[in-house]
């Protein structure tokens, strides 16, 4: 009971970010799948700059030290960037990269930085899963050891 009472208080301290503007997650029970969008509607943005975060929630059951993700950014005509990304997961020893306790890691995975919104929204972010083994040209279908995936969108602070 110790234990679940100490990841509550966890849970509810590392939620309340008052300079976050937004930030959502999404679950999986089996896996992310790589015909699986995982999206996100986002229904107004200040019209300042603002940095956008993709957050990954891993455990032991993760069984590579890279992830490759195809981010796409868009409103309700167009999309506004598509990105293929590349984040190292572990170090070359094998350790997560991420912060947490027990076998559950989170990364902060930075993607783009003082994004200035048009106008103030909604706005849509899909992120699709890339991952492939070397000398595949097939993608891993089910892509186990991701626990959640979000985005968060902070304002950028100015030096």
């Amino acid at each position: 009971m110790h234990k679940l009472s100490f990841l509550a208080v966890f849970i509810l301290i590392t939620s309340c970010d008052s300079a976050v503007l937004f930030r959502e997650y999404k679950s999986f029970s089996k896996g992310w799948s790589s015909s699986d969008a995982v999206s996100f509607s986002i229904p107004q943005m200040p019209k300042t700059p603002s940095n956008i975060y993709v957050h990954i929630r891993n455990n032991n059951d993760y069984p590579y030290s890279n992830l490759f993700l195809i981010a796409e950014l868009r409103d309700s005509v167009q999309i506004i960037f598509r990105d293929t990304l590349e984040y190292a997961m572990a170090n070359p020893e094998g350790k997560w990269l991420g912060k947490g306790f027990l076998d559950v890691k989170e990364s902060k995975l930075w993607w783009h930085e003082g994004w200035i919104p048009k106008h103030e929204g909604p706005f849509y972010v899909n992120l699709f899963q890339r991952v492939r083994n070397n000398g595949d040209v097939e993608g891993v279908r089910l892509l186990e050891g991701i626990l959640n995936v979000g985005i968060a969108l902070e304002p950028q602070i100015q030096p």
